[in-house]
């Protein structure tokens, strides 16, 4: 079974990093970061597209709840989920998340919306370290650190028009892998949020990383597309506003459809009780409880505090923790 892709193989030939922790870059960059594919049913697009990091979820509660959050989105994290859930920020909003993986990896992001005009405008950093990497020549010489990291600066624009909003990404993403290797390309997400409030209903789509090619090296004519997802979801939420109920859609381009499941629930309306789950089409390759996530949200005033749970196989359990105060 072959994981590496055409950049891969380009990168190893350039230099010969630190065993253990080249295998673990290389996985990470040919793949979803949700899943790491290990089974022998691959989709033909796995390792073809660039800055992979993009696909990976934004905030705890969305993430609890089963990566469906598209039609529920209704605040600052709402840039990852559905831009045009941003209009329904009603005040200066500022959002920050940690999310401390394995081997050094972690991933974060920092945001803050203000309302403006008639609608409400934003701007994020999503930020993916891969941790020190220590480099190496043919005869297995220490020669100097390497730094991998993920970098997106987003400018986000969602408006209200009746039961309907609309939302804008626009986006400025780089990845560099090596001194001499990375990209930098500028892309853009499209979202549409309706509402029909007498039956308690919300249908979203969000349509992501329409940009550029990414060019890796410069005396090389080979580019590579970004991984466009397409998100389309549901949302009901229970007369009394205390349990809602989420089903998500994913078509990425480099991966099997995958389906999102979510529950909500609000108890002495200070605390969210969350649980979801979230499955492959072609099967979850880190077994089936890799799908489930759980967590929970607590509210004092105009802060609030979300944590989820999940898990990644033999890779163990991820951690992630997501702030959001209004002012």
């Amino acid at each position: 079974m072959e994981l590496v892709s055409e950049k891969q193989r380009r990168i190893m030939k350039k230099t010969t990093l630190s065993f253990q922790k080249l295998v673990l870059l290389l996985t990470i960059c040919l793949i979803n970061f949700s899943t790491m594919v290990v089974s022998q049913n691959i989709h033909e697009n796995a390792g073809t597209r660039a800055m992979p990091f993009l696909k990976i979820g934004i905030g705890a509660k969305g993430i609890s709840m089963g990566d469906s959050q598209v039609a529920l989105a209704n605040d600052m994290y709402a840039t990852y989920w559905n831009p045009a859930g941003l209009s329904r920020v009603k005040q200066t909003q500022f959002a920050a998340m940690h999310n401390n993986w394995f081997e050094g990896i972690s991933h974060q992001f920092i945001g803050i919306s203000q309302p403006i005009g008639k609608g409400v405008i934003g701007t994020s950093i999503i930020s993916l370290s891969y941790g020190t990497i220590t480099g190496r020549d043919a005869n297995g010489k220490e020669t100097k650190e390497f730094r991998p990291r993920d970098l997106a600066v987003l400018l986000s624009y969602g408006q209200e028009f009746g039961n309907t909003a609309l939302g804008l990404n626009l986006k400025w993403i780089s990845e560099k892998i090596i001194d001499n290797i990375g990209a930098q390309v500028i892309a853009s997400d499209l979202g549409i949020l309706h509402s029909i409030p007498a039956r308690n209903l919300a249908i979203g789509l969000n349509v992501q990383n329409i940009g550029t090619k990414a060019k890796f090296v410069e005396d090389s004519e080979e580019e590579f597309s970004l991984p466009v997802n397409i998100k389309l979801g549901l949302a009901y939420r229970v007369p009394g506003d205390r349990l809602a109920l989420t089903a998500d859609i994913n078509r990425p381009s480099d991966n099997d459809l995958t389906l999102g499941f979510g529950v909500s629930l609000t108890v002495l309306q200070r605390l969210h009780l969350r649980t979801g789950y979230k499955y492959e089409l072609g099967g979850n390759d880190l077994g089936t409880a890799s799908g489930i996530a759980t967590g929970f949200g607590i509210n004092v005033g105009d802060f609030g505090l979300d944590y989820a749970l999940g898990t990644l196989g033999k890779f163990g359990t991820v951690h992630r923790f997501s702030l959001l105060s209004n002012f």
